[in-house]
């Protein structure tokens, strides 16, 4: 009988023990992690190094009017290496469906790139009783003050990061300057040789393509590194030369004479430069994407 009674108290023990458990709240799972999508609008900055090639294609020719006859003619070839640092803002959006991202983005940036290359070259002497070519050195200075892009985005994702190409258009201002400076006086006083000077800005629409990876450190926070290929297209800018005037005044004349056919009435030496502008971008960039709730 006492070890009846000892098994039934144990018994009502343990029963008593587990309706108690039963009875007690269980412990919360732990959250599961936030899902990374990189669907959404975002805005952010970047820094970079910009290295370019401006091709210049300067060409002037200058007459006689009493006469009519020409008297020089120059024409050369030559590339500027544009090198600096640029940076600026972007913006866009992305949306990304399964592990496939598309999306758009618009950037301007300020840029300090510039060149300047200097060379030798001739004036053609054109005119009767010519005797030879004129001598001249050449300068010019190419400048990519400022441009921007907008590009559309095709990109891989891998959880939180992303690599994608990029490619649509791109403009920018470009500025051209020098001179063709003769390096012979004329026969006569007042024949100067004024150097042939340009200097003109102009902005310019042309196309751009490139790579990029970009990583997520939050939520929100994003940063990339990126490669863009650009090409502005061709810009042309106005030379202007000596005034032309009578005999016994300053005036200049660019083909070298011995017979004195420039010694007559002649017009300003007049031409163009034509400058092909490209550039190698690489940049590093931060980008805030802002939660939109929008499915991935």
């Amino acid at each position: 009988m006492k070890k009846l009674l000892i098994a039934g108290a144990a018994l009502t023990t343990l029963i008593g023990t587990h309706a108690l458990a039963a009875d007690m709240p269980l412990k919360a799972p732990p959250p599961p992690a936030p899902v990374w999508s990189w669907t959404g609008f975002y805005v952010g900055g970047n820094v970079g190094y910009g290295w370019g090639t401006a091709r210049n294609d300067p060409s002037f020719s200058q007459t006689d009017t009493f006469p009519s006859t020409n008297l020089a003619i120059f024409a050369a070839t030559d590339s500027a290496k544009l090198n600096g640092v640029n940076g600026g803002l972007q913006a866009g959006f992305n949306w990304q469906v399964s592990n496939y991202l598309y999306g758009i983005e618009t950037d301007f940036q300020g840029s300090g790139q510039r060149g300047s290359d200097t060379f030798n070259s001739v004036i053609q002497n054109l005119s009767v009783g010519g005797v030879g070519n004129n001598p001249a050195t050449v300068t010019d200075t190419d400048k990519l003050r400022w441009f921007g892009t907008t590009r559309g985005r095709v990109g891989l994702v891998m959880d939180r990061w992303l690599v994608y190409g990029t490619g649509g258009v791109a403009y920018g201002n470009v500025n051209q300057s020098g001179n063709v400076q003769p390096a012979n006086s004329l026969s006569g006083g007042f024949n100067t040789n004024a150097p042939i000077v340009w200097n003109q800005s102009t902005t310019r629409v042309g196309w751009t393509a490139g790579v990029g990876v970009e990583n997520a450190i939050t939520q929100n926070w994003s940063w990339k590194v990126e490669y863009l290929y650009v090409d502005l297209g061709t810009a042309t800018a106005n030379l202007s030369g000596g005034i032309g005037t009578t005999i016994g005044l300053p005036y200049n004349c660019y083909g070298p004479t011995g017979g004195g056919i420039c010694n007559n009435f002649h017009n300003p030496a007049s031409g163009t430069i034509t400058s092909h502008f490209t550039d190698n971008i690489v940049r590093v960039g931060l980008n805030y994407k802002f939660n939109t709730g929008l499915p991935h």
